[in-house]
């Protein structure tokens, strides 16, 4: 834990347009709630079962459903522990606890005779995947891996049609879910040397963490940064991971590659994303790939068909099948590349 980090993301949250800059109403009563288990809990296990840190971002499942409540909701946990309640809800958590271990051994199963994933642990690197508690993971040829970097490596491989992956130094990421796709990025393209993290509070106090564990100084959380007046990557070719919450993108100073956002878009009110895409482009964007679930709920998100209105100039747009082939759903893409890149 760093509390001063989690401290001054939480003060100064406060001080800035959070119009603009704190969580929508998608994620307004998540982000209440992933900093209470933060607080309860720590980060050791948060891509685990038994705490609410990772709902909705991370890799984690859902076993106990009083790690997701807020106030006042989360009052009621008391009467859970009552005895006669107590050990009904006990019994309850057994009876989940058989269905995930059923889940995660039909999971395995599936990703173990998928022809394509055994195509991307041939291609790419996997190290270090299953970290900090993991447990949506898959034994592959006597190997652990992290369902969500498969994943993640799929829709790195599918851009990476449009995108020369090897000839990007400066990358930005809106979003980031827990960081995963930078460590993934970063163990597989040494040319990649720039990167600006970027998401909402307290969601980026677990990316910053995340990513500490596996790239330590290169890391510069938002405490280093955070009285400066303009931000910028040093002039060398030693690689610098700025990890931001979503004000401090009025201060960015540098020239971005590529930009990356995966399925939070979607989530964040439209002139939140129209404040974001604005300083983009003040910041030389060259190049950019959106990705979004197809399915919504027009109360907290929109069409994800309409994302590429907030960019300029000409991309490709098109749905893409399911990592594993009998889950029907797709995915749009949408990506934009630069003659060069």
């Amino acid at each position: 834990m760093d509390n001063n980090l989690l401290n001054s993301l939480i003060i100064d949250e406060k001080k800035n347009n959070q119009d603009l800059y704190s969580a929508g109403p998608y994620w307004k009563k998540k982000s209440k709630k992933i900093f209470s288990q933060i607080k309860k809990y720590g980060l050791d296990n948060f891509r685990g079962l038994h705490n609410g840190i990772g709902t909705s971002y991370t890799d984690s499942l859902v076993y106990d459903i009083r790690n997701e409540l807020n106030y006042p909701l989360k009052l009621l946990s008391f009467f859970y522990r009552m005895p006669v309640l107590s050990k009904i809800f006990d019994r309850q958590l057994h009876i989940t606890s058989s269905y995930i271990k059923k889940y995660l051994k039909f999971q395995n199963s599936c990703y173990n005779n998928e022809q394509r994933i055994k195509d991307l642990i041939k291609q790419y690197k996997f190290i270090n995947t299953t970290e900090f508690g993991c447990v949506r993971k898959v034994n592959i040829g006597g190997k652990e891996f992290s369902t969500n970097y498969l994943e993640v490596s799929n829709r790195n491989s599918i851009i990476s049609k449009y995108i020369n992956f090897n000839n990007i130094k400066s990358y930005v990421e809106i979003g980031g879910g827990f960081g995963s796709n930078i460590h993934y990025l970063l163990t597989n393209y040494n040319n990649i040397k720039k990167i600006i993290y970027l998401d909402i509070v307290p969601n980026i106090y677990v990316g910053t963490m995340y990513l500490k564990k596996f790239f330590g100084n290169a890391v510069i959380d938002y405490n280093k940064v955070r009285n400066l007046e303009k931000i910028t990557f040093s002039k060398n070719d030693n690689l610098e991971i700025i990890c931001l919450p979503p004000w401090s993108i009025e201060k960015l100073k540098i020239s971005i590659d590529h930009f990356h956002n995966c399925a939070s878009f979607v989530e964040m009110p439209k002139k939140t994303i129209e404040n974001y895409s604005k300083y983009l482009y003040e910041n030389n964007l060259r190049s950019f790939s959106l990705i979004s679930y197809l399915d919504y709920d027009p109360r907290t998100t929109f069409n994800p068909h309409e994302l590429g209105n907030f960019f300029k100039g000409d991309f490709e747009k098109f749905e893409q099948p399911n990592l594993i082939s009998n889950i029907k759903k797709k995915s749009l893409f949408i990506i934009q590349k630069s003659l060069d890149i």
